[in-house]
């Protein structure tokens, strides 16, 4: 299962797959610190073992045990072979056992450059000081089709904003266009202050689930209730929820572009009837041109 997972980082690293975010860098970070702690105490009782077993069998002291156990497993070699037989072969089990921690060591930390997921930490690292010298900012939780029109519009508009979502394709193409964003879930308190919910001007859950839009809702208004939130809402039913929830305006994108081509069409109709006023008011205005005393010859 290690293997498959190093597997798959070290191909995402290269560009043959999705590479890791920003929570699954820290995620692996957090496993890798996790398993270097587990390590070195294994290597510490390992050296405090073969001490206490050459201080027993050489009857040598526990710290002359302690600087031959330590020579053992680093495979110096700089203090003489043991006498005793009890001491040879806790130098035998040392040696087997140092040596396969050591390279375990040595792998795990290799995994981290190769796999990628210190290159992702840092680039979360940096990711987090943008946005944190961010303010008056806006939220996009959700970055499908919809979240992407605002995204656009407002960086025309040169408003500065941070995109959430927990789509690993999604941020692909948010770094395509170089947006700050933060991989997870909008409903999260830690996502959301992650991404600067306390310095934000307003939040747009604008997420293809009406019941996501309502979490994200609660959420934001529960860490921050005077912020301004703009929720999209597919169904009626979910309009009236959102509202209740604390959203201050609920769109809904089949609503308003059914409401645009209405008025598109109603306006195109009302301008050919005006078109169709006007002729007729040139025409009797042709009609009626002549003199009305004038008689033909």
């Amino acid at each position: 299962m290690a293997t498959g997972n190093f597997a798959k980082r070290s191909q995402a690293r290269a560009g043959m797959l999705p590479r890791y975010g920003h929570a699954a860098a820290r995620h692996e970070m957090r496993r890798f610190l996790i398993r270097l702690i587990v390590l070195i105490g294994l290597i510490t009782g390992l050296i405090c073992l073969g001490a206490a077993a050459y201080s027993v069998f050489e009857g040598a002291s526990y710290w002359q045990s302690l600087l031959w156990s330590l020579d053992t497993v680093a495979t110096v070699g700089a203090i003489p072979q043991p006498d005793s037989l009890g001491g040879q072969i806790a130098k035998i089990v040392l040696i087997t056992l140092g040596l396969g921690t050591m390279f375990y060591v040595l792998v795990t930390v290799t995994e981290l450059f190769v796999a990628g997921d210190l290159f992702g930490l840092v680039e979360a690292r940096r990711m987090q000081r943008e946005i944190s010298q961010l303010n008056d900012h806006y939220l996009i939780c959700g970055f499908g089709r919809v979240g992407r029109q605002i995204a656009k519009d407002l960086s025309d508009a040169g408003a500065s904003f941070v995109v959430i979502d927990d789509n690993p394709d999604v941020r692909e193409a948010g770094e395509d266009m170089e947006v700050p964003h933060v991989e997870g879930r909008g409903s999260d308190d830690e996502v959301l202050l992650e991404a600067g919910i306390e310095r934000a001007h307003a939040v747009i859950a604008c997420i293809d689930s009406d019941a996501e839009n309502i979490f994200v809702t609660l959420t934001a208004r529960e860490l921050r209730p005077g912020i301004h939130i703009v929720a999209r809402a597919a169904e009626d039913s979910s309009e009236r929820k959102l509202t209740r929830a604390g959203a201050n305006e609920v769109v809904s994108p089949y609503k308003a572009s059914g409401r645009t081509m209405a008025d598109l069409a109603l306006g195109s109709r009302a301008g050919e009837g005006m078109q169709e006023a006007r002729d007729r008011g040139a025409a009797v205005s042709g009609g009626g041109s002549g003199s009305p005393g004038a008689r033909p010859a």
